[in-house]
């Protein structure tokens, strides 16, 4: 027991004598398990997989709009001569993170809500802080040093053999957030290097504030991650901002420097869905890439995520798919269903092929055994169109099935495919500037612009304003608006 305690004791020593490093923010003493150029390594590898997963937003103007406001906060920043790269991304969630070595993203969706030059300067100057903090860096030193072994071993094996533990850590700091201090201290950081680069640090707040909105009106659907995690809440956030800068409310001043120059570059924004990517409106599901559309029941929740469509019922019981298997031979629709009925394990009760607009479309009844559910009976549609299998999935309990199975035949009945003209036509939703005119208020201007009456929540939280606590507009006044 002497021995290894004794060998415990050196690889511990060992660790600290190796690891110990200045933070570039803090100034600090602190023990890290990476060297810098691992660091720098890993956020070029990662890099790659963040454009693939998110699609990088296709506007050049935009693209360098925000790069040269990043730029300008990473010259004020701890860690100068890094190489910054800042990118948006075509996502509607409302997102911005940062990857080790000065990758930062910022999504469209974000980007959607933000109303000066100041407040896009506060978020990219957040994200900064948790580059040269190394908070990545740090908090995987923190996992690791519960595993002396794989600690010593990353010591004295050139870099790390395997960045996959890593890797893992980021993508989980990425879609949940760092720790009250580690965001806390972004904060701090942010405050600094946006005001060092010449902008209003109020302006934090008052993203804070536009962020906390959204959260009130989610309906309880987490709408942000990493910048915006609740650790610490976003209130406590705002207050820690205020208290540090002695900032006013400036939340509702639409006056304030920088705010028309990033409407203007805001102005043709993708909002919400990418036709690429499919467009839901209302309980109307439409993808003109493979030219089909689908209807899922009235007041369900739809999220259109890359891997599928899902909608769920009021009481999350209830829950609808839809999907596309590519074949790589030849096969007939009934044929096609077993081959995806047997990769997920599904036991068929009876099922009958028709045809259902134009296409051979084979309906089935089917049984399975889940881990969430427990026993589940699903009403699946399944349609071929060449080597494209479509297929509808609905599903729930067993004792539930014959309540729900009307609305799974009737989203499966109402698949089609669209014709050219109807490809044609399918447009995304875009912020444009309107300039306010005597008489106006957001209903008039929805209603005058031919806009769908739901549209009033969303364009007030784009403009950062309560949708119960709409501000009186003033002539002249310009404003964001969806078309």
């Amino acid at each position: 027991m002497g021995l290894k305690r004794l060998s415990f004791l050196i690889a511990l020593s060992v660790l600290f004598f190796f690891g110990c490093a200045t933070n570039p923010a803090t100034k600090k003493n602190e023990f890290v398990l990476m060297s810098e150029k691992t660091e720098l390594d890993i956020g070029k590898k990662m890099a790659p997989e963040i454009a693939r997963e998110y699609g990088i937003y296709e506007s050049e103007a935009l693209q360098q709009y925000v790069n040269s406001v990043g730029q300008l906060i990473a010259e004020s920043s701890d860690r100068p001569d890094l190489f910054y790269r800042f990118t948006v991304l075509n996502s509607p969630i409302v997102n911005a993170f940062a990857l080790p070595g000065g990758y930062i993203f910022v999504t469209r969706g974000l980007m959607a809500h933000m109303n000066s030059e100041a407040e896009l300067a506060g978020v990219l100057a957040h994200e900064t802080g948790h580059v040269t903090a190394r908070h990545s860096v740090r908090q995987h030193t923190k996992a690791a040093s519960y595993q002396y072994g794989a600690a010593i071993a990353s010591i004295f094996v050139p870099g790390l053999a395997d960045f996959s533990s890593f890797m893992d850590l980021v993508f989980v700091s990425i879609s949940s957030g760092y720790s009250r201090a580690y965001e806390t201290e972004a904060d701090m950081l942010a405050l600094r290097y946006a005001g060092k680069a010449g902008y209003d640090a109020c302006a934090i707040g008052s993203m804070l504030k536009t962020l906390n909105l959204l959260d009130q009106y989610s309906g309880g659907k987490k709408t942000h991650t990493s910048l915006f995690a609740t650790h610490p809440e976003t209130v406590k956030r705002i207050a820690d901002v205020n208290n540090k800068t002695l900032c006013e409310d400036v939340y509702q001043n639409t006056s304030n420097p920088g705010r028309l120059k990033y409407l203007k570059n805001l102005e043709g924004l993708v909002v919400g869905d990418d036709p690429r990517e499919g467009i839901i409106v209302g309980n109307k599901f439409t993808h003109p890439g493979l030219k089909m559309e689908l209807l899922f029941p009235p007041d369900w929740k739809i999220n259109n995520m890359p891997q599928a469509v899902i909608a769920t019922d009021k009481k999350d019981e209830a829950f609808i798919e839809f999907n596309l298997h590519t074949l790589s031979k030849k096969r007939s629709v009934e044929e096609a269903a077993a081959v995806i009925a047997e990769k997920f394990g599904l036991k068929k009760i009876f099922g009958d092929r028709k045809r259902v607009e134009g296409l051979e479309t084979y309906v089935g009844t089917y049984s399975a055994k889940t881990s969430g559910l427990g026993n589940v009976v699903l009403r699946m549609g399944f349609f071929l169109q060449n080597d494209k299998v479509f297929y509808i999935n609905g599903y729930t309990k067993t004792e539930n099935f014959k309540n729900v199975v009307n609305l799974f035949e009737k989203t499966i009945n109402s698949f089609r495919i669209l014709s050219p003209k109807e490809i044609k036509n399918v447009h995304p939703n875009r912020i444009s500037l309107y300039k306010v005119k005597r008489g106006d208020t957001l209903i008039s201007i929805i209603k005058k612009m031919k806009r769908p009456k739901n549209d009033l929540k969303k364009v007030a939280l784009i403009n950062a304003w309560d949708p119960e606590k709409l501000p009186a507009l003033k002539i002249g006044m310009i404003i964001k608006v969806i078309k």
